[in-house]
C-alpha cells in the first residue's frame, strides 16, 4: 500500500484534464517563453499555484536554508514568512492575490493560514495539533486538512465567517482536502476501509470518484465547472496515471511514454498540467494535456533553455503555466511559462478555448502535487 504523506506534504502530484473530448483537427504544439522565478536566497525553490493575473505562490529556501512561503508577481518575489527562521509554505492563491498555506511553529506544529500582503491570519483547527490550507477561492473559502483531537487527519472547508467544517471520510480513518472551486466544492482524497479514493464534497457529503482500476486515487485540483484533476493507480496498483474526472467519468490521460504520470493543475478551459515519466527510464518531465494530446513542456520552450522541467504545478485561464525544473548542477527553481504570440492557433472546433492577446486560442485542460508520490523536493 502506498505510503500516506504527512499533513503538510501537499499532494501536488495530481492533475487530470476533464473533458468530454470533442473530435477535432489535430492541434499544433504551442510554444512558450520562460521566466525564471528564482529563490529567496537559497539553492532551490518550489511552485504550487498560479492565479489569473500570473501571480505564483510556492515556497523557497532562504539564505539560511529555511523554507519560506513566497508570492511572485511581475518578476518580484515577496517573502510571505513572518521572519527568517519560521518555516512556511504557500499552496493556493486567488485572483485577489490572497494565498493559502501553513506556518510551522517552534514546536513543529503546523497551522493553516492565509497570507494577504504582510498580514498572516490563522484559520485555527479541528481540535488537534496540525492544520494546513491548500486552496482558496475568490470568496475567501479555503480547503485543507486538520487534525481532530484524537489525531485523525480530515479534510475541511473553511468559510470567511470563521467556521471550519470537518468533511469526514468515505468510511475509513480520515481524509485530505486539496483544492476548492468558486462554488465551494472541495476535492481531495479520503480513506476507505481498504485504500483511499479521490472525493468531491459539495457541502452535502462526499462523492467517491472511483479509480482507474486500482485501489487508490487522489484528486488535487478542481475547476469552476467541476472538472477534477488527479491521479489513480491502475489495475494491480503497479502504475499510476493522471486523470480528469468530468461528467461522471474518470478519463485516463496516459503518459509521455513512461510508466507513471501525475496530474497537478486544471484551468477553466479544461487544460491540465502535471508530470510524467518518459520512455526509456523513470525521468519525470512536465506535461501539458490539451485537446486530447499530452505535450512534453521541455519540447515547447525552445532550444538553449538549460533546465529540465520535471513537473508543472498549475495553469491559469490565460494558459500561463507554473513549473519546476532543475539544471545539471543540481540547482532547482520555479518558472513561469507564457504562450508566445507566434504560437500556432489550433483549428476551431476543439473543446476548450482561451483568450490570448486579441484572439481565441484553443487548447484543453487546466494545480496537487504529491511530493511523496513522485519524490519531489
Amino acid at each position: 500500500m502506498p505510503a500516506t504523506p504527512r499533513l503538510f506534504q501537499l499532494s501536488l502530484l495530481s492533475a487530470l484534464l476533464s473533458t468530454s473530448l470533442i473530435p477535432g483537427a489535430a492541434q499544433a504544439a504551442p510554444s512558450y517563453s520562460v521566466q525564471t522565478l528564482g529563490t529567496l536566497g537559497g539553492t532551490s525553490g518550489d511552485v504550487r499555484a498560479i492565479n489569473n493575473s500570473g501571480s505564483v505562490v510556492g515556497y523557497s529556501l532562504n539564505s539560511d536554508n529555511i523554507s519560506s512561503a513566497y508570492l511572485s508577481r511581475g518578476g518580484t518575489m515577496q517573502n510571505l514568512s513572518p521572519d527568517r527562521v519560521t518555516r512556511s509554505y504557500a499552496s493556493g492563491i486567488n485572483d485577489a492575490g490572497v494565498a493559502a498555506g501553513q506556518v510551522v511553529n517552534a514546536g513543529g506544529d503546523t497551522r493553516a493560514v492565509t497570507f494577504d500582503g504582510g498580514k498572516i491570519t490563522s484559520l485555527g483547527g479541528l481540535g488537534g495539533r496540525n492544520s494546513v490550507a491548500t486552496g482558496i477561492n475568490n470568496a475567501g473559502q479555503v480547503s485543507g486538512s486538520a487534525d481532530r483531537a484524537d489525531g485523525t487527519q480530515v479534510a475541511f472547508r473553511f468559510t470567511p465567517d470563521g467556521r471550519m467544517q470537518d468533511l469526514g471520510s468515505l468510511g475509513g480513518h480520515g481524509s485530505m482536502g486539496t483544492d476548492i472551486n468558486a462554488s465551494g466544492v472541495v476535492v481531495g482524497r479520503a480513506d476507505l476501509v481498504n485504500g483511499y479514493h479521490a472525493f468531491l464534497d459539495d457541502g452535502k457529503g462526499m462523492t467517491d470518484l472511483g479509480t482507474l482500476g486500482g485501489n487508490y486515487s487522489e484528486a488535487n485540483r478542481i475547476n469552476d465547472s467541476g472538472a477534477v484533476t488527479g491521479f489513480s493507480y491502475m489495475a494491480g496498483d503497479a502504475s499510476v496515471h493522471a486523470f480528469v474526472f468530468d461528467n461522471g467519468m474518470m478519463n485516463d490521460l496516459s503518459t509521455l511514454g513512461g510508466v507513471n504520470s501525475y496530474g497537478f493543475g486544471i484551468n477553466n478551459a479544461g487544460q491540465a498540467v502535471g508530470s510524467s515519466e518518459i520512455s526509456g527510464g523513470n525521468s519525470l518531465h512536465a506535461f501539458l494535456y490539451s485537446d486530447g494530446q499530452m505535450f512534453d513542456l521541455n519540447a515547447l520552450v525552445g532550444p538553449g533553455f538549460g533546465w529540465t522541467l520535471n513537473y508543472a504545478a498549475d495553469i491559469n485561464d490565460l494558459g500561463q503555466i507554473t513549473a519546476h525544473g532543475c539544471n545539471s548542477l543540481g540547482a532547482c527553481s520555479g518558472f513561469l511559462l507564457t504562450l508566445d504570440s507566434t504560437s500556432a492557433v489550433p483549428e476551431p472546433g476543439t473543446p476548450a478555448m482561451m483568450l490570448l492577446g486579441g484572439g481565441l486560442i484553443v487548447l484543453a485542460a487546466r494545480r496537487g502535487r504529491r511530493r511523496g508520490a513522485i519524490g519531489r523536493t
